[in-house]
């Protein structure tokens, strides 16, 4: 009888580890695919952007169609401060033939009236129907020039985010 419930319980004791096993093997491999899953980034394999980082922004060429501005009231409520919304419409084009990219951008510039008037954050000035060197990064374009040195503030430099961009054909000649 000792024998019998013996083989039973080493019966037991080698399914469980062969379960265990098994389990061990499946977690490993969700893992594994997990990570290579997470690790796979979108690659660029031409273009301008192949060899930035990202910190540095890619050089365009922007080409400005429209400019709006609105005093934007949910910023500044209590008098001390007001704030303007920039709202920007243009393209720059692409590298590749008979195409463009048409942006939408904002940007909100700000001026602070205690101790004195001053612009805390700035926009910068751009016009329709011009072209304007600028640097795209992320979510972000930049018309402030490239620094060799470092810039300090005030005013600081507003980037005008990215709320579309669509690429477009270009009309033809």
């Amino acid at each position: 009888m000792f024998g019998l419930v013996f083989a039973y319980i080493q019966r037991i004791h080698s399914l469980a580890q062969k379960e265990n096993l098994v389990n061990r093997f499946w977690a490993v491999l969700l893992i594994a695919c997990s990570a290579v899953c997470l690790a796979q980034a979108p690659q660029i394999t031409r273009g301008a952007t192949v060899h930035n980082d990202g910190t540095k922004g890619i050089q365009i060429t922007f080409h400005v169609t429209s400019v709006r501005y609105e005093e934007d009231s949910a910023y500044c409520d209590t008098g001390e401060c007001s704030a303007t919304k920039f709202t920007i419409e243009g393209y720059a084009d692409d590298m590749h033939t008979g195409s463009r990219v048409a942006y939408l951008l904002t940007c909100d510039e700000f001026v602070a009236y205690k101790p004195t008037p001053q612009t805390t954050v700035s926009c910068g000035s751009v016009h329709a129907n011009n072209d304007y060197d600028a640097r795209v990064f992320g979510d972000s374009i930049s018309f402030w020039p490239e620094e060799k040195k470092k810039y300090t503030p005030p005013p600081l430099r507003g980037l005008y985010l990215i709320v579309s961009e669509k690429e477009v054909s270009k009309p033809s000649k």
